[in-house]
């Protein structure tokens, strides 16, 4: 009888350490399970920062070539401000050097070639007279400030003199093939459609019968959507035989980064209306240095 007492406790002991031996491996092993975890997780937030500090940006020379919307009309610096600012604020602003023999407006970088009036070529007769083109001047300006890219938004003031509308894309297209024949093998021409213009604005605090840009006689409202549509058609046509023939240029449609809501007098953008040009010119510029 003591014997089999004996061999009874025996084994019970055997259970119970069998039991804790299971116990404690299988705590050991979600142990294990849940280092495994944390360490995979910490691995992985490592990679997310080492390719977060990996982003580089090449350096470029810029040119903001175009009419008055670019020198920044009524407003010094018009979008060009802006997006220094913002360049400033990401920075971004020691990867963009603007050129230009213009400068206008309080920020790190107001270099620039906007020229107020000025239509894409040379206009000798119209409903406003004669005007000065960026084609007269584009060869000179290019050689002497050599960018690398070049964003050219014109046109607004073909529109203004009622200039042979239907060849406007052809003055444009033979404007834009100078722009690439002096760019570098990897340069960039961003071309600009236009924005809506209000033929029914007035300009702000005017006398007399000169309170508008746009020619009351010719123009309707409904008349000036249209033709700067038609014209808008046409730039992104000139994109299209150009990139079909290989060559380093881009659609950037400004027409769709404002509204006549967003113009100070019918023509020329308000400040915020320069300052939605200057984040949409800031989107294209930052994912293009982005290498």
């Amino acid at each position: 009888m003591k014997k089999l007492s004996m061999i009874l406790a025996f084994v019970l002991a055997a259970s119970m350490f069998t039991a804790c031996g299971d116990s404690s491996s299988s705590s050991s092993s979600a142990d294990s399970t849940s280092a495994e975890s944390a360490a995979d997780a910490s691995s992985s937030q490592s990679a997310d920062s080492s390719g977060a500090e990996q982003a580089t940006y090449k350096s470029i020379k810029l040119m903001t070539f175009g009419d008055s919307i670019t020198d920044g009309f009524w407003l010094p610096g018009g979008y060009r401000t802006f997006l220094c600012n913002k360049l400033e604020e990401n920075s971004l602003s020691q990867y963009v050097d603007f050129v230009g023999r213009n400068k206008g407006g309080e920020c790190y970088d107001n270099e620039h070639e906007g020229y107020t009036g000025y239509s894409i070529d040379r206009i000798m007769q119209s409903i406003t007279g004669t005007r000065m083109g960026l084609m007269n001047i584009a060869e000179k300006r290019l050689e002497a400030d050599k960018p690398d890219v070049v964003t050219l938004m014109v046109g607004t003031n073909d529109l203004l003199s009622y200039y042979e509308l239907d060849k406007a894309g052809e003055r444009l297209e033979a404007l834009v093939d100078v722009v690439l024949s002096y760019l570098p093998e990897d340069g960039m021409l961003f071309l600009a459609t236009i924005p809506d213009m209000d033929a029914d604005a007035k300009i702000p605090d005017a006398d007399g019968d000169n309170d508008t840009y746009i020619d009351q006689e010719t123009y309707t409202a409904e008349k000036m959507d249209q033709c700067v549509a038609d014209y808008n058609e046409q730039v992104k046509a000139v994109v299209e035989k150009k990139k079909g023939e290989g060559k380093n240029i881009e659609l950037a449609d400004a027409h769709s980064a404002i509204t006549k809501a967003d113009l100070y007098d019918g023509v020329h953008p308000s400040e915020e209306g320069y300052k939605k040009l200057a984040d949409f010119w800031y989107d294209i510029i930052a994912d293009y240095i982005k290498e």
